[in-house]
């Protein structure tokens, strides 16, 4: 079988990683990070088959692999490495060069490799978006006083398009990934059943959403002390997703429910809503970013600049809409007006870098899962001869 190989893959990969210097070449393929993992199933040889084809240079292969979005990073496999090549860190990098290929803008290559292109782009991003809001005033004090400094039907003809666009660069790089998983499994000989798809995608969602593999990360072996329940890996990233998705519904239904600027008091329920999922957000971007590390809670030992970015990105967006839901009933000053239009530049921000940077795997984990759950559906022909 002829395969097309690029000697300079791994190289590829490692600018992704530690900042350039990501080096997994040292691994001579024991099977002690597929032995130990406890998200490895059946013979798969996850993670050590991904790394494999990264060190040959088998680039179709491993942008075609929905195995690179099952590791959770539980750190089992850096623990007991006896060669130090750190599985879980090229895991990491190889997700980020699997979304820099998929957009074609070249940004998300440039924000994911070193902190001064992250910086540059989300630079380049605030500023444009600063000076589209600020280039049109309302013509009337009208609705809530913060909307007379920038518009709110201008804001929100902004977002709408933004989020268009943003869309269709995920689309394309979703669709892309799609295409390549069908014409690798074809390539196998997998079979693919189309009845089998809808399941798989109910049950990636419901994984997703309950977080049923992250729960089994780290269980390999026990923690040398007692984990607190709130700093359970699992925990917070449900933290951090749920209040998330709070927030976004919120804001989705604010727009969709009542006319825009206009004044709700404080017990409105979509501004309850937006609060609680705030706090909630919060409280897991605490501990990710400010809780001390150990050698037990590997998941939030950040390595590169841009694993820092995105955490630090979204609490800034979460505190300047908290606050501003709290000055909104307060007299407006030139502070808070400033203050309301760093909210909105920042929620732009985390639009505009959602396919750009390791904030894309809340989209391509869900994919993964299903395809990987649609190649393993059992055939009812198979069970029914077993039966």
């Amino acid at each position: 079988m002829i395969r097309d190989i690029d000697p300079g893959l791994m190289r590829k990969i490692s600018r992704h990683g530690r900042g350039g210097r990501l080096d997994v070449q040292s691994c001579f393929q024991c099977g002690n990070c597929t032995a130990v993992c406890p998200l490895a199933q059946d013979s798969s040889g996850f993670p050590r088959r991904v790394i494999r084809m990264a060190q040959v240079g088998m680039e179709r292969e491993l942008l075609a692999s929905e195995d690179l979005w099952h590791c959770y990073a539980c750190g089992e496999c850096a623990r007991t490495c006896p060669r130090g090549a750190d599985p879980a860190e090229f895991m990491a990098a190889a997700r980020s060069y699997v979304v820099a290929r998929s957009d074609f803008t070249g940004l998300a290559s440039l924000a994911s490799r070193s902190a001064f292109g992250n910086l540059l782009v989300f630079s380049l991003f605030s500023l444009s978006f600063t000076l589209l809001l600020l280039s049109r005033s309302a013509p009337a004090p009208a609705g809530l006083p913060f909307f007379t400094f920038v518009p709110g039907e201008w804001v929100h003809r902004i977002g709408i398009f933004l989020f268009a666009v943003v869309g269709l660069s995920l689309f394309s790089g979703l669709f892309a990934t799609v295409l390549r998983f069908w014409a690798e499994r074809r390539r196998q000989g997998v079979p693919l059943r189309f009845a089998a798809l809808p399941a798989a995608v109910v049950s990636a969602v419901v994984e997703a959403l309950a977080h049923q593999r992250f729960r089994q990360c780290g269980h390999e072996e026990p923690p040398p002390a007692p984990q607190l329940w709130y700093r359970q890996p699992w925990v917070v990233h449900a933290s951090v997703m749920g209040g998330f998705l709070a927030m976004l519904l919120a804001t989705t239904l604010d727009y969709l429910l009542k006319p825009i600027g206009s004044p709700v008091p404080p017990s409105y329920p979509m501004r309850l809503l937006g609060a609680v999922g705030g706090l909630v957000c919060l409280f897991g971007l605490a501990i990710m970013i400010f809780a001390p590390q150990s050698n037990a809670e590997m998941h939030w030992r950040r390595r590169t600049f841009a694993d820092w970015f995105f955490p630090v990105l979204l609490a800034c967006t979460v505190l300047t809409g908290l606050a501003t839901e709290i000055l909104v009933y307060l007299p407006v000053t030139a502070a808070s007006q400033v203050l309301f239009l760093t909210h909105v530049v920042l929620a732009m921000d985390l639009v505009a870098m959602l396919p750009l940077t390791r904030f894309a795997h809340v989209v391509y984990r869900p994919l993964a899962l299903a395809l990987f759950a649609w190649r393993h559906a059992p055939d009812p022909r198979t069970a029914a001869a077993e039966a």
